[in-house]
């Protein structure tokens, strides 16, 4: 649908391009489930950015209660909390050296995840996928 004639665009091309970049690298999450909470996404970004966090660690990065965070690990993990299967993103190990603390890292599946969001975001340049990323897991949960 074209622009009225009077229609003053508010972002720049190279805004529009990022956004679109953003658009095509959140497509993976889009495929795995049509109605994905963003909550999910900014999760399993975290631990992807951070790996082998407690799940404190994470809720604080993040910004949410650790009972929610805990909530969200088990759903992009191997097993929701509903005992059903999860996306298998990420998978949780309890400490060797600490039997109270669980720390999570990324599954062969969220590897797969991770690098199709990079094939999307292969034209964006080398200095907008560091950019891509933080905004990812920085701006996007504050909105």
């Amino acid at each position: 649908m074209p622009a009225a004639p009077d229609f003053k665009p508010t972002l720049t091309e190279e805004e529009r391009a990022y956004a679109r970049a953003l658009l095509l690298a959140l497509e993976p999450f889009r495929n795995a489930r049509h109605a994905i909470p963003l909550s999910y996404v900014i999760t399993f970004l975290q631990v992807a950015a951070e790996k082998g966090l407690s799940v404190s660690d994470y809720a604080a990065e993040v910004g949410i209660s650790p009972t929610v965070m805990t909530r969200n690990l088990l759903d992009v993990g191997d097993r929701n909390r509903h005992k059903e299967a999860g996306l298998g993103w990420i998978t949780q190990e309890r400490d060797r050296f600490d039997l109270r603390r669980n720390t999570a890292r990324v599954t062969p599946s969220g590897r797969t995840v991770v690098r199709k969001m990079m094939s999307c975001t292969q034209n964006i340049g080398s200095i907008g996928r560091p950019m891509m990323a933080y905004a990812a897991v920085h701006l996007v949960g504050s909105i």
